[in-house]
């Protein structure tokens, strides 16, 4: 009588975890619907803005504005579940595991991520002022980002989180992981296109907040746990918002 051979568990779960050439390229495109969907006019907002483009400066406009990213946002991230539960799956599998521990850790990410955006500023000011003579002034942002506090500003800073995060990091970097790519290629791809839709803010502060993008990255690579970077991401925002009124 043949013996029979049963898999072990280490053969069972890398058979679990082998994507399908079909499976790999359907996953890929929704990537891809997801991504262009999401960021597409984002990315051209930036760049139009780093190019001289102008924000209008009449208060009531900041309202529209506020309003079409809160509209934007939220039909990117009904996307982003429409994606995922097509296939079976929810939040949970990109990382949202929401736990007590997540406040200390926010926290924490929060404070490394302010600290990282020290050396390079540090180095980029040091170079620029042995090359032109005077340090680098950061670009003012008070015409688009000075609409002070209100519902629509109050409601876009816990929105714009939870967009960010979710998208440009749990679901993108565990997308590429899943399918076969690197954790380093997995930080590299998330963080390029977080920045890809915030050079508006000029070259000073790209280099300081790709530093905590960075930092953001490599915390979820790690952990596969998005709750404490959307809890950081969410402090920073905050922190600008109060910052631009006061």
């Amino acid at each position: 009588m043949a013996e029979i051979v049963l898999p072990t568990e280490v053969e069972v779960a890398q058979a679990s975890s082998m994507v399908s050439p079909i499976s790999r390229r359907r996953r890929l495109f929704a990537l891809g619907v997801v991504l262009s969907v999401s960021l597409l006019h984002f990315v051209f907002a930036s760049f139009y803005y780093l190019l001289g483009g102008t924000v209008p400066l009449d208060a009531n406009q900041h309202g529209f504005r506020l309003v079409g990213a809160l509209v934007a946002e939220s039909t990117s991230l009904l996307v982003l579940w429409y994606v995922l539960s097509e296939r079976g799956s929810g939040w949970r599998a990109i990382g949202w595991t929401p736990a007590w521990k997540d406040l200390p850790e926010g926290f924490g990410l929060f404070i490394v991520g302010y600290l990282a955006t020290i050396p390079p500023v540090l180095v980029l000011q040091a170079a620029y002022r042995s090359y032109a003579g005077h340090y680098l002034h950061a670009k003012s942002l008070e015409s688009m980002l000075g609409f002070g506090i209100s519902l629509f500003s109050i409601a876009f800073v816990l929105l714009n989180p939870f967009f960010e995060e979710l998208i440009v990091r749990a679901y993108t970097m565990s997308e590429v992981m899943d399918l076969g790519g690197s954790r380093l290629l997995a930080i590299v791809v998330s963080v390029s296109l977080q920045m890809s839709y915030h050079f508006y803010q000029g070259v000073l502060r790209s280099i300081a907040i790709a530093a905590t993008f960075t930092v953001f990255s490599i915390y979820f690579a790690k952990t596969r746990r998005i709750a404490p970077i959307i809890l950081a991401h969410l402090c920073f925002d905050a922190l600008a918002l109060v910052k631009g009124t006061f």
